[in-house]
């Protein structure tokens, strides 16, 4: 086994099912910066595992956002690799970029990536992708039905809360037959909407005081189809851990079609969320600077002045109107 950019072989849902039960003590493995998607994949999938009689561990590489607390098993996720622990499988949820999974010293076993990221960088033994599905919960959502596996309350608002979270609640373009015919299968096995969007609605006043520091940098261009907005050290400080909440508020500018939110992550050196509305594929945008993610979301980082980093992008991002 080698982690090594390129030489996945590509499975199927059957090949997928077989690597899971073949296998008995699992490392499981998502992003950095995780997302609700992340989360609840990670979540759900350990949950399984061990419904299954296998043992399983989760590993990130930052701590889960206080916001995917709802989800009771999270606080069962780790940032470092247990010492003298063995495993004999590894699988990445939800990580089309190496990368993004942490400098950690991965243990040499057999490993799988179960991903949605059309640009997934091919780095482990096996690869289950579907590039076309709205989240990775909506992979393992369908695939957990296929086998059919019991699962409680709390595996079914993990996935339901990644598979609402990575499509907007039903909102973005991602949103398929398929996305809500698994969101409608778990609400049936027991997630509660109510419960996760009240959970995911609830701001703290640091939050809101946040918000109105990101609300007044917003700015435009190329006839306020390009929005910016700031999140400054001062308003990382106040919520940074929720940092990607934000990037909704340059989205939703009226005849925006292309919104970055620049984050401090130190002097000269700043984390860009960028989303799109109709057609701009911000995942390409993204790739210029080393990042990636989805046509409609994607990430990376530029090192500069803040006014320099700004200008590279919009010159950039004015190539995908």
């Amino acid at each position: 086994m080698s982690l090594k950019i390129g030489h996945a072989k590509e499975i199927g849902m059957e090949e997928t099912i077989s690597f899971l039960k073949e296998h008995n003590k699992f490392l499981l493995v998502g992003h950095e910066h995780p997302d609700g998607d992340d989360v609840g994949s990670i979540c759900a999938l350990h949950n399984v595992l061990l419904t299954l009689g296998k043992e399983a561990d989760m590993l990130l590489p930052d701590p889960v956002p206080s916001v995917f607390s709802l989800v009771k098993t999270s606080e069962k996720v780790m940032t470092e690799i247990p010492a003298n622990k063995e495993y004999d499988a590894l699988i990445f949820t939800d990580l089309g970029n190496l990368e993004r999974g942490g400098n950690f010293d991965f243990p040499d076993v057999p490993s799988l990536a179960i991903d949605h990221h059309r640009i997934n960088e091919r780095y482990t033994d096996y690869l289950y992708l579907k590039y076309k599905y709205a989240a990775t919960a909506e992979m393992l959502t369908e695939m957990f039905l296929a086998m059919g596996v019991e699962l409680d309350k709390d595996t079914c608002n993990a996935l339901y809360m990644a598979i609402g979270t990575d499509s907007g609640f039903f909102k973005f373009s991602c949103t398929s037959e398929n996305t809500l015919l698994m969101a409608s299968r778990l609400v049936a096995m027991g997630a509660d909407p109510s419960y996760i969007s009240n959970r995911l609605d609830e701001k703290t006043e640091d939050a809101m005081k946040c918000y109105k520091l990101v609300a007044d940098t917003i700015h435009s261009y190329h006839d306020g189809k390009i929005v910016v907005a700031y999140m400054n050290e001062e308003a990382m400080k106040l919520d940074g851990e929720n940092s990607d909440y934000y990037a909704s508020i340059p989205r939703s500018i009226k005849g925006a079609e292309i919104a970055a939110l620049f984050k401090y992550r130190g002097k000269d050196e700043y984390r860009i969320s960028l989303r799109s509305l109709n057609y701009a594929n911000v995942s390409e945008l993204a790739g210029e600077f080393g990042g990636g993610g989805h046509w409609r979301a994607s990430g990376c980082t530029i090192k500069g002045p803040l006014s320099e980093c700004e200008d590279k992008l919009v010159v950039a991002a004015g190539k995908y109107l």
